[in-house]
């Protein structure tokens, strides 16, 4: 499994989640959810479709603003399969 270690002691936010091949030759889908802090994203990351198969990368991000804001439960996911968005949240990760 490949996990890109969010900050230590994060807490409510959103994540996104991207399944892997182990060899990194194909990407698989993609998702954003709304977790309690790092730990509970990677569980969340762990239950999708797929996961279990691959691996994923997981990012932290700061919900976009605008036409592209996610409003998520704490716990729930979705798929994301518009590029657009996709790249939306992509720019919106968080270096810290």
């Amino acid at each position: 499994m490949n996990i890109s270690p969010s900050p230590a002691g994060a807490s409510d936010g959103y994540w996104t989640i991207q399944m892997i091949c182990q060899d990194r030759s194909e990407v698989g889908p993609r998702y954003v959810c709304h977790a309690l802090d790092d730990a509970d994203a990677r569980l969340i990351a762990g239950r999708l479709p797929g996961a279990t198969r691959v691996g994923y990368d997981s990012y932290r991000i700061d919900n976009p603003v605008g036409r592209y804001a996610r409003a998520l439960e704490i716990g729930q996911s979705e798929s994301v399969d518009d590029p657009d968005l996709w790249a939306v949240l992509q720019s919106a990760r968080r270096s810290t």
